[in-house]
């Protein structure tokens, strides 16, 4: 049988559809005021993301940074920033849920 909370989070609005925004968004994030990690919970400026993964194959040895698409966290280095260009809020509480539905734990 799942928790209230599983069943609670798995029925808030958005939470899968913001998950989309948590990959292959650069430009979506370097244009947000403000983004966040649903793992670690920060929130920060697009500019602290130092380092990006997903970059296309064939990327020369070096050019990874440059032309990666998915930001990992300037904080914990895990790929679950998203940025308030989404659409979506990036509040502790938002980010809570989101990390309770991917990651299984709100803390």
């Amino acid at each position: 049988m799942l928790s209230a909370t599983v069943l609670q989070t798995e029925c808030l609005p958005g939470i899968v559809l913001a998950h989309k925004h948590s990959s292959a968004h650069r430009q979506e994030l370097m244009a947000s005021g403000i983004c966040g990690c649903f793992y670690c919970l920060k929130i920060f400026e697009p500019t602290k993301v130092n380092e990006w993964t997903d970059y296309p194959p064939g990327t020369p040895e070096g050019q990874e940074l440059v032309l990666g698409t998915t930001a990992l966290c300037p904080c914990c280095g895990i790929d679950s920033v998203i940025g308030d260009r989404s659409g979506f809020p990036i509040t502790g509480q938002f980010l809570a849920q989101m990390k309770q539905r991917w990651f299984g734990s709100s803390k």
